[in-house]
């Protein structure tokens, strides 16, 4: 078989069995400290997906799955697990160099958006995508996804941001992509690590200036006041 097919059949089960909530994906990138990226999904299928395997259990149908895309999935560098939960799932995990390597390598990444763009100004790198595609109709290959939640945790500080919610405590960006909401923008500082303590650095550091300050000018008012 083909390299090529072989990968086609990879993103087509990853985007079939991503854990879903309706009609949601979640999905995970996690930027580490040496610059490296991490991307992880735990992939399971709908009740109605497993509906259509009546005659075996959930966990038969994730070990067919893994035993007919292994090879592919080992070829292109991909860890996998199966969890033998309540609910069963197939966590997978791909480790990159780097950010530009996983945009530029990251077949499920690049799979639903019309333009994935990563750029560098020396320290300040940025993450955007332009044009999320939930579905394309006419291509039986692509599945209807009608929301996509991807999560981002970056541990420097990140100056430019398009996230629906953002985790202060762990640096970690929200994005839901669907119609009305279609592109992602994370823009960060590999200068400046994240330190979940800056907001109230910064206060404590105000407030000492304002105390200080105040006391001042009560030593000024006093020493005004001793000599009238």
């Amino acid at each position: 078989m083909e390299k090529g097919l072989i990968m086609k059949k990879i993103i087509i089960l990853i985007i079939a069995l991503f854990i879903l909530t309706g009609c949601s994906v979640k999905y995970n990138i996690t930027i580490n400290e040496d610059l490296t990226l991490i991307e992880e999904a735990k992939l399971t299928g709908t009740e109605e997906f497993f509906s259509t395997y009546y005659k075996t259990t959930k966990t038969n149908v994730l070990k067919s799955f893994i035993d007919i895309y292994k090879t592919g999935l080992e070829e292109n560098n991909y860890q996998y697990e199966l969890i033998e939960d309540s609910y069963p799932y197939v966590k997978l995990t791909r480790k990159y160099d780097n950010a530009s390597d996983f945009v530029n390598k990251s077949q499920l990444f690049n799979e639903y958006f019309e333009e994935v763009k990563y750029t560098e100004d020396g320290n300040i790198k940025k993450i955007e995508t332009i044009g999320y595609i939930g579905s394309i109709p006419d291509d039986p290959d692509q599945f209807d996804i009608k929301e996509l939640e991807i999560v981002i945790t970056c541990p420097y500080k990140v100056i430019n941001h398009t996230a629906k919610e953002v985790d202060k405590k762990t640096n970690t960006y929200y994005y839901e992509l669907n119609d009305d909401n279609n592109k992602i923008l994370l823009e960060y500082d590999t200068n400046t690590k994240f330190n979940p303590n800056a907001d109230l650095i910064t206060y404590l550091i105000i407030l000492g200036g304002v105390l200080v300050l105040t006391w001042v000018i009560i030593i000024y008012l006093i020493k005004k006041n001793n000599k009238k």
